[in-house]
């Protein structure tokens, strides 16, 4: 209405520069920002946005007019494991105080929260985050760049990682192209009780429309037991596979059929933004449902209960 005035969200977080020309990897950036500026040395300077990747919730900026001899974060392929009970130092901005340290322990590595399955596997420390410091570099104590904070846990003193392999994946689709394009199988899983050894399989009991797993020699009822040289063992593991996956490349699905293993190529596709379950998937859902499966995530939800694909 007239005479009203116009409402303006400011949004404070953490971030750094990952190379020499200026770029800085965050997250939460408000969506359509109308400015982004970096402070940075007690100067504020513009920047743009490169690109977004709403399922991790990580940007890529650029300042317009980068300084000389930007200090920046080599975001290297760390796949080793972190052993739990390692000393972690995070670099954050909270609210507005100077840039500190913080320190913590690399507690546990994760899959998921509650119902929700992560995107890919994350890092638990206990790194107690506050306003303002998620988005913010840890490194080990060898200087290591070992991760980014991705969200906070107040309650338990805690917090997510989303570790160094996943942050440099997003950041060279976000350089190359302004957004990520990740791989995508078009299968569905469910757990089923291996009697012997008292552990759970992960078994396929649907496939998605139009998917590369429906036009593969895959087939309902087949337990994975790797992707890609990584072995599956909870559909974690299979989310985590497909993370890495590179579209338009062929991996390799070793599978136990019966009583025999035998090895599947699938050639990995984009994975797109709206699935259609066939009607076996559909069928095998309501199953998972009434067996309250783990496929079933976001249970707060008020929409209908969407199950995993891969």
């Amino acid at each position: 209405m007239a005479g009203e005035k116009s409402r303006r969200f400011l949004k404070i977080g953490s971030g750094f520069f990952v190379s020499k020309e200026g770029h800085v990897l965050t997250t939460g950036l408000l969506p359509n920002a109308d400015r982004v500026w970096i402070e940075h040395n007690k100067s504020y300077l513009l920047a743009e946005e490169i690109g977004h990747d709403p399922i991790c919730n990580l940007s890529l900026l650029k300042l317009l007019e980068p300084p000389l001899n930007i200090n920046y974060v080599r975001v290297n392929d760390l796949s080793e494991k972190i052993d739990i009970g390692s000393f972690l130092l995070g670099i954050t901005f909270a609210l507005e105080f100077e840039v500190g340290p913080t320190l913590g322990l690399m507690q546990s590595y994760e899959y998921s929260f509650g119902k929700r399955l992560f995107p890919t596997r994350m890092l638990r420390s206990s790194l107690a985050l506050g306003p303002g410091e998620v988005g913010a570099p840890v490194f080990d104590l060898n200087g290591r760049f070992v991760g980014i904070t991705h969200a906070a846990l107040p309650d338990l003193q805690s917090s997510f990682l989303l570790p160094a392999r996943a942050c440099k994946r997003i950041r060279d689709d976000l350089l190359l192209s302004g957004q990520v394009e990740y791989g995508w199988f078009g299968i569905t899983t469910t757990r089923k009780l291996n009697q012997s050894n008292n552990s759970f399989d992960v078994v396929i009991n649907g496939f998605i429309e139009d998917s590369p797993a429906i036009k593969s020699n895959l087939k309902v009822g087949d337990v994975l037991v790797e992707v890609g040289g990584d072995s599956i063992e909870t559909q974690g593991d299979l989310a985590n596979a497909s993370f890495f996956a590179v579209p338009e490349t062929i991996l390799e699905f070793k599978v136990k059929r019966e009583v025999k293993e035998m090895v599947i190529p699938l050639k990995v596709a984009v994975r797109p933004k709206n699935q259609k379950l066939t009607k076996k998937s559909a069928a095998s859902v309501l199953n998972i449902n009434e067996n309250n499966s783990t496929s079933v995530v976001d249970l707060n939800s008020t929409g209908p209960i969407i199950p995993v694909n891969f």
